[in-house]
C-alpha cells in the first residue's frame, strides 16, 4: 500500500518521540531518586545526632537515680526535671513514675520520657526509659567508708540549717565557687557575692544588703522582703516578695505572691499568682488563678479565673474561666480572652471568648529539684596516721606529743620540754625525757614552739581542754605541719602556719590570732624555716611543697569511734562545733563535723562545710563572714575528704550500680 507522501516518517517520529519520554522520565527519577537520598541522609544524621544526646540523658538520670535514697526517688512520681549538660545543652525528663515493686529487698521502678531537642540540626528525639533501682544495705547513700573521697568545690555546705542574719560577703568567686549549699533551711540579712544558693529546705532574705545575688534553687518556699534582686528563682513551694524586691524570672510549684514594687520578668507557676505591691510583670503563667490587685502584667495566661481588681495595664491575658476587670470604664488593654467575662467593658474587637474547658497555660513550674551528695562523714582520727604533730595527754595529765614525718627527727612519742638560755627559760623543745620542772633531761630532737621570754607555754592542757596561746609578736608560734589534737582547743592568740585538727571542737578567735594554712602559706613559710623542720609529707625540699590536700585545711573538728556507716558515727559523735569568736582571720578550708558559728568579724580565705553530724546541727553566722578568693585556685579551695565516692574520681567498674536499665523505646 502506497502512503500519502504527506504522511510518510510519521511512525519515525512517533517512536523518536517516545524514546525522548523515555529517556526524560529517567533523568527526572533519577533526580528525584538524588534528592530523596540526600534529604533522607540529611534527616538520617540529624535525627541520629538528636537520638545521641537523649541516650546522653538516659545515662546521665541513671546516675542521678543512683544517688537518691527511697524517699528521693518517692519523690520524683509526677515530677518533670531538666538536665543541664556541661557543653550547654537542656535535657528534659517528663512524666516520671516511681512506683515501689519490692519491699525485701527495697525496690522501685522509674519510668520517664527524655527527649533530646537539636537547634543545629533541627531534630529531637524522644526515649521512653524503664530504670529498676535496687536499694539495699550495702548501697544506701549514708554508708559512707575509708574507700573514695567526696569533694565540695563551693564556697559554703552547710548539711544543717544555716541562720546567716549577721551577712555573708565573698569576693572574687568564679560561678563554681561562689554557691552556698544548704541541705536545710536557710536564713540571711545580708549576701554579697554569693551568685547561687541550692537550698533543700526553705529560704527567707530579709534586709537590704543584698548584692550579685543570681539564682535561687529551693525545694521548699522562698520569702524575700527588704531589698534586693535575683536573676531566677527555682521553687518547689511557694514564692513570696515584699519590699522594694526586683526578680528576673520566676518558676514555682505553689503560689506566687508578689507584693515587692521592684519589676518580674516573668512567672511560671503550676498554681495560682497574687500580683500586688505596684510591681511591673512581663508575663504570668499559672496553672490556677491570677489576681491582681495592684499591678500591671503585659501577659497573663491562668487556666482558672484571672481577677483583675487595679486600673493598670493588662495588656494581654487569656483565662479558662471567667475574666473580671476592675470597671466597666476599664480600657487600659490590648486584647483579652476568657470563656466569659464579668464586669468588664463591651469592646468586642479587643475581647474574644473562648470555648469552656480550653487549657490555655501550660506552667512548667521549678526547674529543678535541690540535691546534695550524700552527707560526708568528717571523722578527725581519718586525719591521725597523716599528722606531724599528734598532742594527748597521759593519766597525770602531762601533754605527749608523737612526732611522725618530721626531717631529723626519729619517729616516735616525746615530750615538750624547757632549757635555759642566757639565764632565761625557754620553752619549745621535744625531748624523750623532762624532770618535773619540764626541764629536757635528754637530747633534744627539734623545736615544737619559740619562746625565750620567760612568758607561758604556747601549748596548754587545763580542764580537760588544750590551750594554744602566743602573745609574741607576729612570728610563726609553732613548727609549721599538722597539728593533731585528741580533744577540744582554744585557739585565741599567735601566728601559725599550721593545719589544725581536733577530734572535739575549736573555739578560735578573740585575740590578735591568724592562721594560714601550709598550702596557702606556701614553700617558703612552709618548709624554709630557719627554726623549725621540715614536714617531709608536705614539702619535697625546702624550697617546694607536697600538694598533699591536708595541706589545704586551715581548721577541723569532730570524730567518732565507728565510721563504718554514717549511722554509727553520728551516734558516738564527739565535738564537731568550730566558733570564731572577735576577728578572726583563717586561710584555708573550714570543715566541722557538726556546725560553724561565727559571732564577730571572720575572714576567710577558703571554703567551709559544716556536716551536721551532732544533735543541734544548725550553723549560725551572727557576725560578719567575708571570704576572699583572690589568690587562690578551684585546687585549694576544693575540700576534699576520705570516704564517699566522688564524681571527680574516676568510675569503679567493679562497684554495683543500683539504677539499672530495665527497657526503652523511641517514642
Amino acid at each position: 500500500m502506497n502512503l500519502p507522501t504527506s504522511q510518510r516518517g510519521f511512525a519515525t517520529i512517533l517512536i523518536v518521540l517516545l524514546i525522548g519520554l523515555a529517556i526524560g522520565g529517567s533523568a527526572l527519577g533519577t533526580a528525584y531518586y538524588l534528592n530523596t537520598s540526600q534529604k533522607s541522609l540529611v534527616s538520617s544524621h540529624a535525627l541520629t545526632n538528636a537520638q545521641s544526646g537523649a541516650w546522653t540523658g538516659v545515662e546521665i538520670f541513671r546516675k542521678y537515680l543512683n544517688g537518691l535514697d527511697a524517699s528521693g526517688i518517692q519523690a520524683l512520681n509526677g515530677q518533670n526535671l531538666t538536665l543541664n549538660i556541661q557543653d550547654g545543652r537542656t535535657l528534659k525528663v517528663n512524666s516520671i513514675v516511681s512506683t515501689q515493686t519490692s519491699t525485701s529487698p527495697e525496690k522501685y521502678e522509674v519510668t520517664a520520657n527524655i527527649q533530646n531537642m537539636s537547634d543545629s540540626s533541627e531534630a529531637s528525639s524522644t526515649i521512653q526509659i524503664v530504670y529498676e533501682v535496687a536499694l539495699d544495705a550495702s548501697s544506701t547513700p549514708d554508708d559512707n567508708n575509708s574507700t573514695g573521697t567526696s569533694s565540695f568545690p563551693a564556697a559554703m555546705n552547710f548539711y544543717g540549717d544555716l541562720d546567716a542574719k549577721g551577712g555573708i560577703k565573698l569576693s572574687n568567686g568564679d560561678n563554681a565557687r561562689a554557691v552556698i549549699n544548704v541541705a536545710g533551711n536557710f536564713t540571711a540579712n545580708s549576701i554579697k557575692g554569693i551568685k547561687t544558693l541550692n537550698v533543700i529546705g526553705n529560704v527567707t532574705i530579709s534586709g537590704a544588703g543584698i548584692e550579685g545575688l543570681e539564682n535561687i534553687y529551693t525545694n521548699g518556699n522562698v520569702n524575700l522582703s527588704g531589698s534586693g534582686s535575683v536573676n531566677l528563682i527555682s521553687a518547689k513551694g511557694t514564692v513570696t516578695t515584699n519590699g522594694s524586691w526586683s526578680e528576673g524570672n520566676i518558676y514555682a510549684d505553689q503560689d506566687v505572691t508578689i507584693s515587692s514594687s521592684g519589676a518580674v520578668n516573668s512567672i511560671d507557676t503550676k498554681a495560682s499568682i497574687y500580683a500586688g505591691g505596684n510591681a511591673a510583670i512581663g508575663t504570668a503563667i499559672a496553672g490556677k488563678t491570677i489576681n491582681i490587685t495592684n499591678a500591671s502584667i503585659q501577659k497573663a495566661l491562668a487556666n482558672g479565673r484571672i481577677n483583675h481588681s487595679n486600673w493598670k495595664n493588662l495588656a494581654y491575658a487569656t483565662s479558662g474561666d471567667v475574666l473580671t476587670c476592675v470597671q466597666e470604664h476599664w480600657y487600659d488593654f490590648t486584647l483579652l480572652k476568657a470563656v466569659s467575662f464579668a464586669n468588664c467593658p463591651n469592646v468586642p474587637e479587643k475581647m474574644q471568648t473562648i470555648a469552656a474547658g480550653s487549657q490555655v497555660a501550660f506552667p512548667q513550674g521549678a526547674l529543678v529539684m535541690v540535691t546534695m551528695s550524700s552527707k560526708p562523714i568528717v571523722n578527725a582520727l581519718d586525719y591521725e596516721q597523716q599528722a606531724n604533730y599528734i598532742f594527748s595527754v597521759n593519766s597525770n595529765n602531762q601533754i605527749l606529743v608523737y612526732v611522725r614525718n618530721v626531717n631529723s627527727v626519729p619517729e616516735g612519742e616525746y615530750r615538750i620540754g624547757r632549757q635555759k638560755i642566757k639565764n632565761q627559760q625557754s620553752w619549745g623543745y621535744l625531748c624523750k625525757t623532762v624532770d618535773s620542772d619540764n626541764f629536757c633531761t635528754s637530747n633534744i630532737v627539734a623545736n615544737l614552739g619559740r619562746r625565750v621570754d620567760n612568758g607561758p607555754e604556747i601549748i596548754k592542757y587545763e580542764n580537760g581542754k588544750w590551750v594554744l596561746k602566743d602573745t609574741q609578736t607576729k612570728e610563726i608560734s609553732l613548727a609549721p605541719g599538722v597539728l593533731f589534737f585528741k580533744g577540744s582547743i582554744d585557739i585565741s592568740h599567735g601566728y601559725y602556719v599550721n593545719t589544725i585538727i581536733s577530734t572535739g571542737s575549736i573555739n578560735y578567735g578573740n585575740g590578735n590570732i591568724e592562721l594560714i594554712a601550709p598550702n596557702y602559706a606556701g614553700a617558703q613559710a612552709t618548709c624554709n624555716s630557719s627554726t623549725f623542720n621540715i614536714p617531709s609529707n608536705l614539702c619535697s625540699s625546702s624550697t617546694s611543697l607536697i600538694p598533699a590536700s591536708i595541706g589545704n585545711i586551715g581548721l577541723l573538728a569532730g570524730s567518732c569511734t565507728d565510721s563504718t556507716t554514717l549511722a554509727l558515727c553520728e551516734s558516738s559523735y564527739v565535738g564537731g562545733d568550730i566558733t570564731f569568736n572577735g576577728s578572726a582571720e583563717v586561710e584555708g578550708n573550714i570543715i566541722a563535723g557538726n556546725k560553724i558559728i561565727t559571732g564577730g568579724s571572720t575572714s576567710i580565705k577558703g571554703s567551709i562545710l559544716a556536716a551536721a553530724h551532732g544533735t543541734s546541727s544548725g550553723s549560725a553566722l551572727g557576725g560578719s563572714t567575708d571570704i576572699d578568693f583572690n589568690g587562690t585556685t578551684s585546687d585549694d579551695t576544693t575540700i576534699i575528704l576520705p570516704g564517699g565516692d566522688d564524681e571527680d574520681e574516676s568510675e569503679d567498674t567493679t562497684s554495683s550500680d543500683r539504677a539499672k536499665i530495665k527497657w526503652a523505646r523511641y517514642l
